[in-house]
């Protein structure tokens, strides 16, 4: 993995290693050269339908845990929020295509919010946290709060209550 961009001073973007020959494609999901990242779980999610929306979920100090996500079939954006509040970047936010074919992957940590968008029908995305998930660790916000003004790159088609009911950043 090559760390090819970092948002937010902390947000890594990394370019999977890949290669491919007359049998296809192999690309490596993760290698141990990202300091202070030991994957405890993975996780894959599966999105039928274009529009799948995933967010903004993040974890703070009290549960910290880091997050690397990237995309195996399909396409998605990725967001991520900044929920620092003595940052220079608090409430800024920025996007990032994840496909099979960039082969990026966008490495999350405590304090920085999260969601994704699936751009394509039969996203699947590769999730790897670097603690076991338990029920209240992972903490949300609505995605639709005027503070943060996510624009999204296409509608949502499906979300779950979780996200839909999600408070609002003044309610955290």
């Amino acid at each position: 993995m090559e760390l090819v961009k970092k948002i937010f001073d902390c947000v890594g973007i990394y370019k999977l290693k890949s290669r491919t020959d007359n049998r296809g494609g192999l690309t490596y999901a993760y290698e141990d050269d990202v300091p202070g990242f030991e994957i405890k779980e993975t996780r894959v999610y599966t999105m039928p339908q274009k529009g799948t929306f995933f967010g903004i979920h993040y974890s703070d100090e009290a549960t910290p845990f880091s997050k690397l996500v990237s995309v195996v079939q399909g396409s998605g954006m990725d967001y991520v929020v900044d929920l620092r509040k003595d940052s220079a970047t608090y409430l800024k936010w920025e996007a990032v295509e994840l496909n099979a074919q960039n082969a990026l992957a966008v490495l999350v940590p405590a304090g920085i919010g999260h969601a994704f968008l699936s751009l394509e029908d039969n996203t699947i995305q590769l999730f790897a946290i670097n603690k076991n998930g338990k029920d209240g660790h992972s903490k949300q916000i609505n995605y639709a709060d005027p503070k943060i003004e996510l624009k999204l790159e296409i509608p949502i088609t499906q979300i779950s209550d979780y996200d839909l009911d999600a408070p609002l950043l003044e309610e955290n």
